[in-house]
């Protein structure tokens, strides 16, 4: 007799450091330059820049074109191809309550909904719920 594979066995898990090939989930183009994910950012005093982050699971290296202080929410982040708001308004931060922005990452040989706060030096991240079921991220609650 078979045993059963239960929900955590099925899952596949997304090692840290892991590379996430990015994409926009409006227009769906690719937001990887020079190994680098790049985001348009407006700060807390309106000005704009570039926004660039590791596109590695787990390695919350970051860098900016305008000075954003410590713990400041942008006023928006959005896709430097199409320039739409890649914030959404109905989803928060599971950390720190902040708004989330939500990116389409291709992992698992499949392309999944992939959430980051906007809070600068909050590295709280998550999944889709219709994903969990399938995959979890390594170091996540759920161990």
């Amino acid at each position: 007799m078979e045993m059963p594979i239960s929900v955590q066995e099925k899952r596949q898990i997304i090692s840290s450091g892991t590379y996430l090939r990015s994409f926009c989930p409006h227009c769906s183009n690719y937001l990887i330059e020079n190994d680098e994910l790049r985001l348009r950012i407006k700060g807390p005093d309106g000005e704009v820049g570039d926004l660039f982050l590791s596109p590695y699971l787990n390695v919350f290296l970051h860098k900016s074109t305008i000075g954003i202080p410590d713990s400041s929410l942008a006023k928006d982040i959005s896709c430097p191809r199409c320039g739409k708001s890649l914030l959404l308004k109905d989803e928060t931060c599971g950390e720190c309550g902040s708004p989330v922005v939500k990116l389409v990452v291709e992992a698992v040989s499949r392309r999944i909904d992939f959430y980051i706060c906007s809070r600068k030096g909050c590295t709280w991240h998550g999944l889709n719920v219709d994903d969990v079921d399938d995959i979890m991220l390594d170091d996540s609650v759920e161990w």
